[in-house]
């Protein structure tokens, strides 16, 4: 059979690559040791690589968590620290000496207001009452005669006045005697939550005018006291316009999660050595979780209120020419975008501009995400509810 133009046989094809062999022999031996081993060096290497590149197309993207934008209406604020205080504090004493009979409280207890919570041995007291009444009725009884033997003529006019300083005298007395009987009892002038006692019962008390038992605090509401540049109050125009609010939470918690307080006092001056004014809000501390000497935050509005988008803080890249984000874009590639960012709102930052409210903002996947790689999203959210 006659055999196809230009198509070689069995055995020209064998004499062709003797042929070639012979001159890939004498072509190595005009080379120097060096070239041989860089040539069958790029030859191993060639072929490492197209083994290679079939399983590094195959191999998975990238995986990346994504969160878009949230819409909100926002005020700007200035987030400042304070402390707690009680609104009203009384240390409580023995008015009067004696043994301490009984305690009617727990150290450390909530207690109503009018209750009893020291009683100091009475049983003394309640006599000397009694015993003063007494004389307060003799004497009585000597002013009423000696007006009648007035009336008759019957004695003298300082008689009738010997009596009736006589009668004031025990008036006062028995008066006195019944104030120091009330002493005996100390009750709770409101409520509040009660320290611990300074003694125990069986204590002899009230032995100097200072003999502290114990100190109530009243914690519904309580007071929280802060600190105010002077740059901040102008700006919020503190001392022309003063916010009738303020919004308190404990350090850790969001705005959303903490309670409105009313401003209810603005320092008189601007303190010249530290350049602040002070300032105190009444929070109503509904459930009590606000105790004296805590540490918390307080917002103060700064602006009117304006829209703007939200993403997590942790997903700003902060750098010296200013913030940014890593978005994916409709073919899942990542870019770098340059935002604009506002106030700080929880653990959400507000973007004023450089991002709208389609865009995937990345919010995790590792050191490996750099823009310009493609990747494959997860959505965030769906990922923290599984």
């Amino acid at each position: 059979m006659a055999r196809p133009s230009g198509v070689s046989g069995p055995t020209e094809n064998a004499s062709m690559r003797g042929k070639l062999r012979g001159l890939a022999f004498r072509v190595a031996s005009c080379l120097p040791l060096s070239a041989l081993t860089g040539i069958a060096l790029f030859a191993a290497l060639s072929a490492c690589h197209e083994s290679n590149a079939p399983a590094a197309q195959n191999a998975p993207l990238p995986q990346v968590s994504v969160t878009r934008p949230a819409p909100r209406e926002v005020r700007e604020q200035l987030d400042l620290t304070g402390s707690v205080a009680p609104s009203a504090t009384v240390t409580l004493v023995a008015r009067v000496q004696g043994v301490l009979k009984e305690i009617g409280f727990t150290d450390g207890a909530n207690v109503k207001q009018g209750q009893v919570l020291f009683r100091i041995e009475p049983d003394t007291y309640r006599a000397q009452l009694v015993y003063d009444q007494a004389a307060l009725d003799n004497a009585e009884q000597e002013l009423t005669r000696q007006k009648q033997l007035t009336s008759d003529n019957a004695t003298s006019e300082s008689s009738l006045q010997k009596a009736q300083t006589t009668r004031d005298q025990a008036l006062a007395k028995r008066d006195m005697s019944r104030i120091n009987l009330g002493y005996t009892e100390i009750r709770a002038p409101f409520a509040g939550r009660i320290g611990a006692r300074a003694f125990d019962v069986g204590n002899v008390v009230g032995g100097s005018d200072s003999t502290k038992l114990a100190t109530l605090d009243r914690i519904q509401p309580v007071y929280v006291n802060f600190t105010l540049n002077e740059r901040d109050a102008n700006r919020i125009g503190l001392f022309t316009r003063a916010p009738h609010s303020v919004r308190v939470n404990v350090l850790g918690a969001t705005p959303e999660q903490g309670e409105d307080a009313t401003l209810e006092f603005v320092d008189t001056r601007v303190d010249p050595a530290s350049g602040a004014i002070k300032l105190r809000a009444d929070v109503a501390n509904h459930d009590a979780h606000l105790i004296p000497g805590m540490s918390v935050e307080v917002h103060i509005p700064a602006s009117a209120p304006q829209n703007v988008l939200l993403v997590p803080d942790t997903a700003l890249l902060r750098e010296q020419a200013g913030a940014s984000v890593l978005v994916v874009n409709g073919a899942n590639v990542v870019e770098k975008r340059g935002v604009t960012t506002g106030g700080l709102y929880g653990s959400l930052r507000a973007i004023k501009s450089g991002l709208s409210a389609s865009d995937h903002v990345v919010t995790g996947g590792g050191l490996a995400v750099v823009p310009g790689i493609k990747v494959q999203t997860i959505d965030a959210a769906a990922q923290s509810r599984s």
